[in-house]
């Protein structure tokens, strides 16, 4: 399991994964500049396509007109066509030489294999048949009880219907052709000879589609009026469509075409002479993966990213892995305890400055470890002179024992308090080594304090003390805290004022802090002087020099100790009074002896 945690493995999954997302981008990115090109290259194969199939398409209506125009403008057709008033101008050779002219025609043009049948009837009902089924003398009715046949016929110009059913098929036709129907009008006379039906094979359209190669999986729609017809299998079969028009950059005829719920991107165009459109679709992009063109560009990328990522793995193995790993067993050394140094780690790189920190972290601790030795053994002769200094307190305690019967015996009491309440102080100093103590011991040691300081002054001063909740007797304290400030007021407060003091020590609680309040009615202390006191400036005169030490010590170790938010804080009026408080916080320690 270690190994899997290695920097060694993780660089070789990041290698991993990092190769695995560049190649998905790579990969991504290519398709979608093949996806653009291919497209791009579509749309111009497919606008080509579709301007060289109309182009063909107008040509042939032109013809188809021109052969229109040709009926009507042709002399003996006209003479046909307008009939005669006596029997010898409508006899048989003018029908032949009218039809001769109308099959010349229509051999020597371009579109004779797209006409299934032309009727040529003229103004008295004579009627000319041509085309590649035989004529009937019933075909002339069947044409003029067609339902569009008065619509065609009367239209200022050409109308398309679209598709109609063939109606008069044979194994030569189809089975739908495109009618035309005009009328025959006699150019000078400007009058209406007769009409002329055409019915148009949908080859005509067709013929042009199967002639152009199409690309990939197109198709091909032929729009008449209102009518669609999609190409399939070489004809025209009717369908529905929906065609919505596409913005493009461009400027490419693009649209979308939807049938039966496919939407599909495609090309349209419109011819001139005829209100036809011709849509090809645009090819599926997909199909640019079926010739594997894709696999042929993205296959080499992604090898050679692969082979870079290992010779990319191989270099970060000799110039990251490896260094770490000799790191780590160095590490893994000092842990054990061997602080031996290793030359090798300290190579010209960043891994290089790690060794010789590693190297020098090895002597330095070496260093340590020498000198906690030294420590240790100096520290055990203090103790051994320690002890033996324990000879001078006890001496010296034997010796008050000694003073204090003595002023038992000559019947001097005030000596004899003064010396027990000297020893007690003594006794706590020399005995009990713990910072901290609780406010109950303190107090005890203060009313020691007090005992002398009222032997040396007398009566000059009274002091009390208020403890408003009895629980926070045991809250802890530094040791010898409040001594420094009863002196201060004793000495600086006191020591000069004609009448007797007041000293006032007030313990209460605020929130969760200890609160000792001293209040003295002495002289007093100016501004200048407390922020003196409190603060670390060196101009100060050798009157307050003890005050300043005392109170600035006590000040400074509790914000050390418990934050800003603890301290001294001092309170003065000149000539009416000091009040010093010292804010501690709420703390207790159980089951701690205390001498």
């Amino acid at each position: 399991m270690k190994i899997l945690h290695s920097l060694k493995m993780k660089m070789i999954v990041l290698c991993i994964i990092t190769s695995i997302f560049l190649s998905l981008l790579l990969s991504y990115q290519i398709y979608r500049f093949m996806h653009k090109s291919f497209e791009k290259e579509q749309i111009q194969t497919v606008t080509y396509n579709l301007d060289l199939i109309a182009s063909n398409i107008e040509r042939e209506l032109d013809t188809l007109y021109q052969m229109v125009l040709f009926c009507s403008t042709n002399t003996e057709i006209s003479r046909f066509a307008g009939g005669m008033k006596n029997q010898a101008y409508t006899s048989y050779p003018i029908s032949m030489t009218a039809y001769e002219q109308l099959n010349a025609k229509i051999f020597n043009s371009s579109i004779e294999a797209y006409i299934n049948k032309i009727i040529l009837v003229s103004k008295t009902g004579e009627f000319i048949i041509q085309g590649k089924s035989y004529g009937m003398n019933k075909d002339v009715e069947v044409c003029k009880s067609l339902p569009y046949f008065e619509t065609l016929l009367n239209a200022s110009d050409y109308e398309w219907i679209g598709l109609q059913p063939e109606l008069f098929s044979s194994s030569h036709t189809g089975t739908h052709s495109l009618p035309i129907i005009r009328p025959m009008i006699n150019s000078t006379a400007g009058v209406i000879n007769g009409w002329l039906y055409i019915a148009l094979d949908p080859s005509f359209v067709t013929g042009k589609l199967t002639s152009h190669s199409q690309a990939f999986d197109s198709d091909y729609y032929w729009l008449i009026d209102d009518k669609a017809y999609r190409y399939e299998d070489g004809s025209f079969k009717e369908t529905v469509l929906s065609i919505e028009n596409i913005a493009s950059q461009d400027n490419s005829p693009l649209i979308y075409v939807t049938e039966n719920g496919d939407k599909v991107k495609a090309l349209c165009i419109s011819t001139r002479n005829a209100p036809w459109t011709l849509i090809q679709t645009l090819p599926d992009p997909e199909n640019l993966f079926s010739n594997n063109e894709f696999e042929k560009i993205i296959i080499p990328y992604i090898m050679i990213l692969l082979i870079s990522f290992l010779i990319l793995g191989f270099i970060l193995k000799h110039t990251v892995s490896d260094p770490v790993t000799k790191i780590s067993r160095q590490i893994d050394l000092i842990a054990g305890g061997n602080f031996s140094i290793d030359p090798s780690l300290e190579t010209s790189d960043e891994f290089g400055h790690i060794g010789r920190g590693i190297n020098v972290m090895s002597m330095n601790i070496c260093k340590l470890l020498k000198q906690q030795l030294e420590t240790e053994q100096e520290k055990r002769q203090l103790e051994l002179d320690n002890l033996q200094n324990q000879i001078s307190p006890h001496f010296l305690y034997n010796t008050l024992y000694t003073i204090k019967w003595m002023a038992i015996i000559q019947n001097a009491p005030g000596i004899t308090e003064m010396l027990d309440s000297l020893t007690q102080i003594m006794k706590n100093i020399s005995k009990n080594t713990n910072s901290k103590i609780p406010l109950k011991d303190e107090l005890e040691l203060l009313n020691h304090y007090i005992t002398i300081q009222r032997y040396r002054y007398g009566d000059s001063f009274h002091y009390t003390c208020t403890i408003e909740e009895e629980y926070l007797l045991k809250n802890l304290i530094f040791k010898f805290s409040l001594q420094p400030l009863i002196e201060n007021s004793i000495f600086h407060g006191l020591s000069t004022k004609k009448q007797p003091g007041e000293i006032h020590l007030h313990v209460r609680k605020e929130e969760n802090d200890l609160v000792i309040i001293i209040t003295d009615n002495g002289i007093g202390i100016d501004k200048e002087q407390i922020n003196s006191i409190l603060s670390s400036a060196e101009d100060i005169t050798e009157e307050q020099l003890f005050r300043k030490i005392g109170l600035k010590n006590i000040n400074r170790r509790l914000k050390l100790e418990y934050g800003e938010a603890y301290g001294l804080r001092i309170r003065s009026e000149l000539k009416q009074f000091t009040e010093i408080t010292i804010r501690y916080p709420i703390m207790f320690q159980e089951e701690e002896a205390y001498v």
